[in-house]
């Protein structure tokens, strides 16, 4: 795979991953691209996986710039959404996608890191259980661990969006 075919296939799913896990967009493009140059820097051979490769750089990246930041972006929501007009009929709200995205980063980011990265590879990155063990450096079951957990507590974070029949995957 060449690197213009990868950046094409994982590019979205990165910014994806960097947004989920507190990142800006713009700052994410930025780490996407930087991921990428220093991938073409490096001269990666046509062996490499360089899916995998762009996201440990991409994570490593990102995990440098918090370091030198000191801080996650955190997305603050209102704690309540009023959607009926004045005679008491629900209007529809242009906000309601924005509301609903800005919940579910803030409830990401209550997540310890370990849980939130493990979560956000697999379900924002479509990364595999063994594909997020192998960036992470841990094993499979240490990876459903912390994805079950994750799921829990988010379940718990977002319950007043959801009903009973409602699951996360």
């Amino acid at each position: 795979m060449t690197v213009e075919a990868a950046y094409r296939e994982v590019g979205p799913r990165i910014v994806g991953y960097l947004v989920a896990t507190g990142t800006d967009e713009a700052t994410a493009r930025d780490l996407l691209h930087d991921a990428f140059a220093r991938i073409m820097a490096r001269g990666a051979r046509p062996d490499d996986d360089l899916c995998a490769l762009a996201f440990t750089t991409a994570r490593n990246l990102r995990a440098n710039k918090v370091r030198d930041d000191g801080r996650l972006a955190v997305v603050e929501c209102p704690e309540s959404l009023d959607t009926r007009t004045t005679d008491g009929r629900q209007a529809p709200v242009a906000s309601d996608a924005a509301y609903l995205r800005a919940r579910i980063a803030s409830a990401l980011a209550t997540l310890p890191d370990a849980l939130r990265e493990a979560y956000t590879l697999y379900q924002v990155g479509e990364r595999s259980v063994r594909e997020v063990a192998g960036l992470l450096g841990v094993t499979e079951t240490l990876v459903k661990v912390r994805l079950y957990r994750a799921k829990k507590a988010l379940r718990k974070e977002l319950s007043d969006l959801c009903s009973r029949q409602t699951r996360f995957h």
